[in-house]
């Protein structure tokens, strides 16, 4: 009878709490991820080595697995690099990806004036274009190679553009990214509206968005650095976010390693089919201020049972083993509320957060430099259709037009009139709709799709007829001015390229190399000198120009007046160059020919100008 009464408490006691028999199984996928941030020394509190050399030999006591992202200065410091080297293998190299002033001037990039180096339009990717960005992180990629003789396969920042994040998953095979987990407005940085402190693949749209399916996942798993609370982080502020996992964190909100030991478990719970935690400090900077919790912290990762060290490399190994694509649901608890995550929505009552995910909405960081002084990514919290199409209707005409001039036997004058049209509206044919914006390289103007078509029909058109005008007056040389057309865009190539300033009682003119590279003469009063150097940024950025930005603004001058401006200039050319001796004229030509191939790769390599939500 006792023997009874024992099988049918303990039988009570397991169906009651079934983890208890299974957490063995349940709980094989515990993971902590040890990940330190390591600046430039300039940055440190202790310049010295000693607190690189003290973290890791702190973490190599435990035999913990770690990853270490190095942000450029830190590649740049052979004295850092050499420790590094004598790392053991436990230990995972990867990038942190922060712009430092020396990583903007050797990527040949201009740094903003006049901002702390931890200002996001500065310090973040998303503050550049996407031509300085691929600058940058070609930079930063090709400096770790040669330091260490691979590319990285993890990287970390506390926000990183989905841009850019889609760049180095393609050209590097990145496999592991870091970003900050939830905060509405710490250190100048708002980012809210991802899946509450655990991993997930994002969509290629958006880094804080999980994918709903393989089509539009990014292959890339995120992890979270100061994972929050799941109750009392949510709010504005350090008060609110610093109940994290980090020490410096906790430790300003007056808790201890108990705290520390309770979020932790509470991210590893048994009921979940894997627990992850993200557990680092800065190097030189809170490693110095924060050591002996750093230490009370590896040490109490040691008394949970299962639970595995793993390098961000190695974590996105186990992840894709455990999930090929995102969980259908995941439930977080404690005493007070409940997260609900799931790819359509993360939903918890208690805190009255909703938020409904788009799966094709990105930021305009996507597609434009982000130069505000505050860092807003916040997800919007319902769904947002668009149904817009991006279909290049405006080929047809193409197509139609060369038909038409096949028929009327003009067709030897379709090409040239199809590059004037194309040189005349590049940027307005390149313009398009994705994830939710507007996107425009030049004049803004709404039914992209539309204008596209009325402008190539119009300029097909008025050509076609001035073509028919000049033969039917039988005008000699019709196909020379026709050729010039297009080929006088190659005045614009240099136009591109033209800078003027004065400095310290020097006038400067010339053409623009790169970014800082000028090339040209300067004169004064007493001198004339040839010129070619680099300028610091702030003087770089100051150089006049020719104002096309004004073009781009005003719809009379960029649909209108521009070209127009060059049929003028044809008729120009043509009065003139076909008198001349065609030892004379090919000559012209072909330098004109080189030039109009310049501006067609200048235009076709703009970066988009502006971007414009086409939702509310």
């Amino acid at each position: 009878m006792n023997r009874l009464l024992l099988l049918l408490t303990f039988l009570l006691i397991t169906l009651s709490n079934p983890k208890l028999v299974f957490a063995e199984n349940y709980c094989d996928n515990r993971y902590v991820t040890l990940v330190n941030p390591v600046r430039g020394r300039d940055l440190w509190f202790d310049r010295s080595l000693n607190p690189i050399i003290d973290q890791y030999q702190l973490i190599n006591s435990y035999g913990y697995y770690a990853t270490w992202l190095l942000q450029y200065d830190a590649l740049k410091d052979n004295g850092l690099t050499n420790e590094i080297k004598k790392f053991n293998n436990r230990q995972e190299l990867g990038v942190f990806l922060e712009i430092s002033p020396s990583l903007a001037q050797d990527s040949r990039v201009i740094y903003p004036h006049a901002v702390a180096w931890d200002d996001p339009n500065a310090i973040f990717l998303s503050g550049y274009s996407h031509s300085e960005r691929k600058n940058l992180l070609t930079g930063l990629f090709e400096k770790f190679k040669n330091n260490f003789g691979y590319y990285p396969k993890s990287v970390g920042a506390w926000w990183i553009d989905s841009y850019s994040l889609e760049y180095i998953v393609k050209r590097y095979g990145i496999k592991t990214a870091m970003i900050v987990a939830d905060q509405k407005t710490t250190d100048d940085y708002g980012v809210w509206g991802q899946w509450w402190g655990v991993p997930y693949y994002p969509t290629k749209a958006n880094i804080l968005t999980p994918a709903a399916n393989s089509k539009n996942m990014q292959n890339v798993a995120v992890i979270q650095w100061a994972m929050r609370d799941f109750s009392e982080a949510y709010g504005d502020g350090p008060s609110f976010s610093n109940y994290s996992l980090q020490a410096n964190d906790y430790l300003n909100r007056g808790l201890n390693i108990n705290y520390f030991i309770s979020l932790a478990n509470q991210y590893l719970d048994c009921n979940l089919p894997l627990g992850q935690i993200t557990v680092g400090l800065e190097t030189g900077m809170e490693s110095v201020k924060f050591f002996s919790e750093y230490r009370n912290q590896l040490k109490s990762l040691g008394t949970i049972k299962n639970l595995k060290s793993v390098t961000m490399n190695e974590f996105a190994d186990r992840f894709g083993s455990v999930y090929f694509s995102n969980p259908s649901q995941i439930k977080l608890a404690d005493n007070n509320s409940t997260w609900m995550l799931t790819p359509q929505e993360r939903r918890n009552d208690y805190l009255s957060d909703t938020i409904y995910y788009n799966q094709n909405l990105s930021f305009s960081d996507y597609f434009v430099a982000d130069k505000s002084k505050f860092l807003d990514r916040k997800l919007p919290i319902k769904v947002i259709a668009d149904t817009r199409s991006n279909f290049p209707w405006y080929i047809l005409v193409f197509l139609a037009a060369g038909f038409i001039f096949w028929r009327k036997k003009v067709s030897n004058y379709f090409i040239p009139v199809s590059l004037f049209t194309i040189s005349s509206y590049v940027l307005v044919l390149r313009s398009f709709y994705q994830y939710g914006w507007n996107i425009y390289f030049g004049t803004v103007f709404f039914y992209i799709e539309y204008i596209k078509l009325f402008v190539v029909i119009i300029s097909f058109t008025l050509l076609f007829i001035l073509i028919y005008l000049l033969l039917r007056k039988k005008v000699r040389k019709v196909n020379l001015l026709m050729w010039l057309l297009p080929l006088t865009y190659s005045i614009d190539s240099l136009l591109f390229t033209l800078r003027y300033s004065f400095l310290e009682g020097k006038h400067y003119f010339g053409i623009a190399i790169d970014s800082l590279r000028f090339m040209g003469i300067s004169f004064s009063k007493l001198s004339v000198a040839l010129v070619n150097r680099d300028f610091p940024a702030v003087q770089a950025s100051s150089f006049l120009r020719f104002p096309f930005e004004d073009v781009w603004n005003s719809w009379l001058l960029s649909f209108m007046v521009y070209p127009f401006v060059h049929l003028l200039i044809a008729f120009l050319l043509w009065f003139f160059i076909r008198k001349l001796n065609k030892r004379i004229q090919i000559p012209i030509l072909f330098i004109m020919a080189i030039l109009f191939i310049l501006f067609l790769y200048i235009t076709l390599r703009i970066d988009p100008r502006i971007a414009i939500p086409n939702f509310q």
